[in-house]
């Protein structure tokens, strides 16, 4: 007889078959007893909170636990379990000192970053045969914990750089909020396009913003995709240097005419 969750557990199976394995292998093995929950059942089990709309992890425990026990075989573990897990998971931060004495925190989580593009390789989302285009720029989050700073943009919060193909974010790591943006950016791109080489993921084509324009970044992505594309910055002697260039043209981009 089919029920509401039918689906639901079509998904968690897929979910099972195809990402439990990666999940295990790259994280490590979470429990040697057969009664605890590895790292695969516990991500499962968050991922059932959005499978079925939930809004928080501890619905997990008020209300679905009694529906998803019907399986015969996928475990779903309580909503401390869960928080328990994500807090093991976490790494510790990385703290850089610049030029003028200041301190940022950045968190690069390496082992979940390597799981990011396995998972994706996993699924097919990326394979080996192609080559992608990969964005990169920094996301201001607003947040009141206890860490944030303050940023620019004039609110409490953090700036994590991110690398996305498609849709996909491919590359995640957390930075101070007071971060400039090109501080130690380099070295977070170098941890990026490495990782994605280690899976044999190549990129074609980088794409960045002026935020990533500077000799030593444009010299390392240079190193790692065979075009890129990163906007200069603004200022009068770029300015003079390109109109002090001849033969230019002008062309119609979406029926406007630039020179």
């Amino acid at each position: 007889k089919l029920t509401p969750f039918g689906g639901i557990f079509s998904i968690m199976e897929k979910f099972d078959s195809m990402l439990s394995p990666i999940i295990d292998q790259t994280l490590g093995q979470r429990c040697r007893s057969i009664i605890g929950y590895q790292y695969s059942e516990i991500i499962r089990s968050l991922m059932s909170v959005y499978f079925c709309g939930g809004s928080c992890v501890e619905d997990v425990t008020s209300h679905l636990m009694r529906h998803l026990s019907y399986h015969p075989t996928l475990r779903t573990c309580s909503s401390d379990t869960i928080l328990r897990a994500i807090k093991e998971l976490t790494q510790e931060n990385i703290s850089y000192t610049s030029d003028k004495g200041k301190t940022y925190d950045f968190n690069t989580a390496d082992k979940l970053n390597a799981l990011l593009i396995k998972a994706l390789v996993s699924t097919g989302e990326l394979n080996e045969v192609e080559t992608y285009d990969v964005d990169f720029d920094h996301q201001f989050l607003e947040t009141e914990k206890y860490d944030a700073k303050p940023t620019y943009k004039k609110f409490l919060g953090y700036s994590p750089g991110v690398a996305v193909i498609n849709d996909m974010i491919v590359g995640i790591e957390n930075r101070d909020g007071n971060t400039n943006v090109r501080f130690n950016q380099k070295e977070t791109l170098e941890r990026i396009f490495k990782r994605l080489e280690a899976s044999e993921i190549y990129i074609s084509r980088a794409r960045m913003d002026c935020g990533s324009c500077s000799e030593e970044i444009v010299d390392m992505v240079e190193a790692h995709c065979r075009h890129f594309y990163i906007r200069a910055n603004r200022c009068s002697s770029f300015y003079d240097s390109m109109f002090a260039l001849t033969g230019w043209k002008t062309v119609e981009i979406n029926g406007i005419e630039f020179e």
